[in-house]
């Protein structure tokens, strides 16, 4: 539902207006934005643009009493307020478009240093040439004047002051004509009547701000929720009084360091997720009964500098212990994940709880991983967190959901990488440690992370281009069926090709135990003894292998009612 105390407005603002406003860090730049990148050459063709009165666009900006940390520094400029003291402002500004604008108008009104290309300081104070009706930097300001009489070169912040004394005295000027005083009238004028045009925004939350920065950002640059809350619980070193600095990006890259050594490809977990599984860990946690926090961005905006801190380790060591239970179960990487909010309650009971029951853990994990169409709302994980977990915590009894498994239903679902109930299928059949065809000792993810969207390792059974080319399969028997797929080394896929299987199998027929290399697939071994193929052995051997997965699953969930239907 949209909040009705949202507002939007503008307000024209003259260039000296904008400037002062930004001098006193009435608008402020977050750190989500990028630094200034502006080379002098795109400086040159903003004022240009202003001095021709072409319009040079907005600046937008969201106002909320939400504390941000910003840049104190732009293009050599520095802002006249520390951090504490902006920390203390009872609402701010936080520009989201126009940054670069809005600090080139800043830095060559008020002047500014700062290293450039090749490492070299570079002035930004702006100045503009009467004769040749050009803008130019510091720099060339000794060149200039060698050609052109030093009163006609203007520093661009005088031009505001200018009164009745300075015109009685620049017309007296040697070289003065008719087409300097149009031009230094034309350079009076954009101080005058050129207005700017400023947005504000306020009554928005941060998963808006995020999707209008996206929206209006002319680079293409995507801002993550993520990226708000890195600044705004960022704190500076105090050594005075004892304070310690702190940057949730430094933690959130210290986690994803240690994952990346564990062995699967958990490292790929998106900063968002790893904070949506930080805030569940906290979500009982008694600091302020009006606001709680969970996985939405409103309530991961309750996450403060002094919370994370002190629950950092903490939350590092369940979000661990989390991936390990996930590794244990055959979820090797993110993208083997039906649902990434399956692993929310995970981490919340793993969390509260000293002695967890992963067992059980595992099996609601399958239970729901197969039995969900969807799982993508906050309150779903709530209600589990506190009802089902919270029970399995308080008593050890944990009464997990039948589950009902439709033999057709796996059948007739072609595989996609983004479905859940591929995903599912698939993580299932890689936790049983499914064997290489022409390698007996080869497990087939022993390097495991296999993106599922890329399909090298992921075989049809039987060939699509061997079906293809039969007449007669059934409606009901998909070519791309779930039921038709399984995991192969890439070498062993290329070497089958589109053969019929009655004739790909007998390549593997010197093998001790392919019978045990067809079960670690759950292909049932049955229909590649046949002395010939007919359009039904497809539909009958998809049926069967949904049955064999069904009850594999079933044995796997001794304490969850698993009913097996057609």
């Amino acid at each position: 539902m949209t909040n009705i105390n949202r507002d939007i407005g503008s307000e024209d603002f003259k260039i000296t207006e904008l400037v002062k406003a930004l001098k006193k860090d009435k608008f402020l730049i977050p750190t989500f934005q990028r630094e200034f990148v502006w080379k002098p050459e795109n400086i040159l063709k903003l004022w240009d643009s202003i001095y021709r009165f072409y319009p040079i666009g907005s600046i937008l900006y969201w106002e909320t009493d939400s504390y941000l940390h910003t840049h104190r520094k732009l293009g050599g400029f520095k802002f006249p307020h520390d951090e504490d003291t902006v920390r203390k402002f009872k609402d701010w500004q936080y520009i989201l478009d126009g940054q670069q604008r809005a600090t080139t108008l800043l830095i060559t009104m008020q002047g500014g240093k700062d290293k450039v290309e090749g490492d070299e300081e570079f002035d930004y104070t702006m100045y503009f040439d009467a004769v040749n009706e050009e803008f130019f930097f510091a720099n060339q300001l000794e060149k200039r004047g060698g050609t052109v009489p030093k009163e006609f070169l203007i520093r661009l912040r005088d031009v505001p002051s200018w009164d009745f004394g300075f015109r009685k005295n620049i017309a007296n000027v040697e070289g003065f004509n008719a087409e300097v005083e149009q031009n230094l009238e034309q350079l009076s004028r954009i101080f005058s009547d050129y207005k700017i045009s400023v947005i504000r925004i306020e009554g928005v939350e941060v998963n808006e701000v995020c999707e209008i920065f996206e929206r209006i950002n002319q680079e293409g640059k995507k801002l993550d929720p993520v990226d708000i809350i890195v600044a705004r619980t960022y704190r500076t070193e105090n050594e005075e009084k004892g304070i310690p600095g702190f940057y949730l990006r430094d933690n959130l890259k210290k986690l994803r360091e240690i994952l990346s050594t564990q062995g699967s490809q958990f490292q790929n977990l998106e900063e968002y997720s790893i904070l949506q599984m930080a805030a569940i860990c906290l979500r009982k946690q008694e600091v302020d009964k009006r606001k709680s926090f969970g996985i939405t961005p409103s309530s991961l905006s309750n996450l403060t500098t002094e919370i994370l801190e002190i629950n950092w380790d903490g939350c590092q060591k369940t979000i661990l212990e989390a991936v390990k239970l996930l590794n244990d179960t055959g979820i090797y990487g993110p993208e083997m994940l039906p649902f990434i909010y399956l692993v929310f309650p995970i981490c919340y009971y793993l969390h509260k709880n000293s002695a967890p029951k992963r067992s059980l853990v595992r099996q609601w994990f399958w239970r729901n991983a197969f039995g969900k169409e969807e799982f993508r709302k906050s309150t779903d994980v709530y209600e589990y967190c506190h009802e089902d977990f919270t029970e399995l915590e308080k008593d050890g009894v944990f009464e997990i959901e039948p589950l009902t498994l439709s033999r057709s239903r796996l059948v007739q679902s072609s595989y996609y990488y983004r479905n859940p109930l591929s995903r599912a299928v698939l993580a299932f059949l890689a936790s049983l440690k499914p064997i290489d065809f022409s390698d007996e000792k080869a497990v087939v993810l022993d390097n495991v992370y296999l993106l599922l969207s890329q399909a090298p390792n992921l075989h049809h059974i039987y060939p699509r281009k061997f079906l293809e080319d039969v007449e007669g399969i059934p409606a009901d028997a998909p070519v791309d069926s779930l039921m038709n797929i399984c995991f192969l080394r890439a070498r062993t896929n290329i070497k089958i090709g589109a053969r019929n299987p009655l004739e790909y199998f007998r390549d593997f027929e010197g093998i001790t135990d392919f019978n045990g290399i067809l079960n670690s697939h759950l292909i049932p071994g049955e229909f590649i003894e046949r002395d010939e193929f007919t359009p039904y052995d497809y539909r009958d051997f998809l049926f069967k292998r949904a049955d064999l997965i069904a009850r594999k699953l079933k044995e796997s969930l001794p304490d969850v009612e698993v009913r097996i239907v057609d």
